[in-house]
């Protein structure tokens, strides 16, 4: 894994990317979209994109359909009336679902090139402000880590009523969580750069 650049700047760099996508107008989402196919050429980003997109299927759904049937404009099918979405909620919807997927491929790309501690680093460094505020941004790092580890090892079981059902696991002995440091380099500070250029320039 690179060590360059450092995992905050990582995601620095996607919260730009995310900035952008949403303040972007049609023209310039579209350059986005273009951009963002790229990473289909890499199967981890691929992979990673595919599993957000089965993931949150549903949720892309339910906001097309908002969309549709909530916005006021010309029905799609007159003779259904007010049971007919329109064709403006439509464009909105699908232009909505649009920027969800481009925030999910800027996602993706995240979580294929960056280890499951370097988030959880970069995390932790990014909350080093909350620290003057009195948060302890180690226990933050410590449970997130602790979580996902339990999230990805515990059994799934069959049906959503089999887990609401099953015993809460019994408390363990304490868990060592260990994060690597990772240095900041020059190239930390391009990346950030073209985090800052996405968000200002869009």
């Amino acid at each position: 894994m690179l060590n360059c650049p450092h995992p905050a700047a990582r995601i620095l760099l996607w919260c730009g990317w995310a900035v952008a996508v949403e303040r972007a107008a049609l023209p310039e989402l579209t350059l986005l979209a273009v951009v963002s196919s790229t990473a289909f050429l890499f199967a981890p980003v691929r992979i990673q994109l595919l599993r957000l997109l089965r993931r949150t299927r549903w949720l892309l759904a339910v906001l097309l359909l908002t969309y549709a049937f909530s916005s006021p404009g010309v029905a799609l099918w007159p003779a259904l009336g007010w049971a007919s979405p329109s064709i403006d909620g439509l464009q909105q919807g699908g232009l909505r679902v649009g920027r969800v997927i481009l925030l999910l491929a800027g996602l993706a790309t995240l979580l294929a090139g960056t280890t499951r501690p370097q988030l959880i680093y970069g995390l932790y460094v990014l909350a080093r402000p909350l620290s003057w505020l009195g948060f302890d941004r180690r226990a933050l790092a410590v449970r997130l880590g602790l979580t996902l580890d339990y999230v990805e090892q515990a059994p799934r079981p069959a049906r959503w009523q089999d887990a609401l059902l099953a015993p809460l696991p019994e408390a363990s002995t304490p868990t060592l969580y260990t994060l690597q440091v990772a240095r900041w380099q020059s190239c930390d500070v391009a990346v950030i750069l073209a985090g800052l250029l996405l968000a200002v320039l869009s």
